[in-house]
């Protein structure tokens, strides 16, 4: 989801070709909305969730292998699931699972409206939210039992490590008991960039860049191949709009 021009990335997972190539179709009449994809099984998708920025996953229950519900479960919170499916009785279990719509198929274009109008209105919150948290010039992190107040232009990279994070400031370095994508929220995207999975970097602080590795504070980390292109973009509006 890009904030300046609301752009919303989704993949389509369905094991129907021409369910797939359908609902991309009527897709395509809202402007906002990012096709990324189309999948016929869950592993095929995990590969461009595990290396793209996602928003959205339009997903069938009844699927070779792994049913929508199981692969749900697994689906990070950030990702918003609409179900998509021939079957009304599971949707308590959808709901249960914090899925944003529940769509039968086939899906009538009225429905389909509904379904996109309620993605856009939450993303669009989410955005006002964020701007919000973005006025601010630090946040707080709970650490050793304390609150710590950290500016963020002392912030120099955060690192993941599974449940955990750690910030690494001027100063000092902080582990914090939250993963990398909810601490990424609290930050404003404007300052802040994965560079691969496990690292966040803040623009301001990068020494150099090259096709493989970004240095922060003398420290190299691992360019991601599915991040470099969003780096690079990111650090040339950096520096126009200094």
């Amino acid at each position: 989801m890009t904030k300046d021009k609301l752009t919303i990335k989704y993949i389509v997972i369905e094991d129907e070709p021409l369910a797939r190539r359908g609902l991309v179709k009527l897709l395509k009449d809202y402007e906002c909305l990012e096709c990324m994809g189309m999948y016929s099984n869950t592993e095929d998708a995990r590969m461009i969730m595990e290396g793209q920025q996602l928003d959205l996953v339009f997903l069938d229950i009844h699927l070779p292998e792994e049913t929508g519900l199981e692969f749900a479960k697994l689906v990070p919170a950030s990702i918003q699931i609409i179900f998509t499916t021939a079957y009304p009785n599971y949707a308590l279990e959808s709901y249960e699972l914090n899925a944003l719509d529940y769509l039968l198929k086939p899906i009538a274009e009225d429905r389909l409206k509904k379904a996109v109008d309620k993605v856009i209105n939450h993303f669009q919150k989410n955005i006002s939210e964020q701007e919000i948290v973005t006025q601010t010039d630090h946040i707080f992190v709970k650490a050793d039992r304390k609150l710590f107040r950290l500016e963020l232009n002392e912030i120099q990279y955060i690192e993941a490590m599974k449940d955990y994070v750690m910030i690494h400031t001027k100063n000092k370095k902080l582990m914090v008991a939250m993963n990398i994508k909810t601490i990424c929220n609290q930050l404003p995207g404007s300052d802040f960039v994965r560079v691969n999975k496990s690292f966040v970097v803040n623009l301001n602080n990068i020494e150099s860049v090259d096709n493989h590795w970004v240095t922060v504070a003398g420290f190299e980390m691992p360019l991601g191949a599915s991040f470099k292109e969003n780096l690079l973009k990111r650090i040339e509006k950096h520096t126009i709009n200094r």
